[in-house]
């Protein structure tokens, strides 16, 4: 499973968002979008509303810090 995480520094929904994808076990690549002009820009033409910003396989989006959804989406529960 590919997983990106688009978020800001000092964010704590962002902080959340990567401290729950480790406590259960999900590796991400981190994209700091105050930091890097490259992955604000891809986070703009994804969203560009919402941080932190969760993609999985290059598909499926999770906006915010919404534990339920990522549990869906990596399939811990149903849908």
């Amino acid at each position: 499973m590919d997983v990106v995480i688009y978020c800001k520094d000092g964010c704590a929904d962002s902080l959340a968002m990567r401290e729950y994808l480790q406590s259960i076990g999900i590796d991400y690549r981190l994209r700091t979008v105050d930091g890097d002009a490259g992955a604000r820009t891809e986070w703009e033409d994804i969203d560009g509303q919402i941080l932190p910003l969760l993609v999985i396989d290059k598909s499926r989006i999770v906006r915010g810090m919404d534990r339920a959804r990522v549990d869906q989406m990596v399939g811990w529960i149903g849908c």
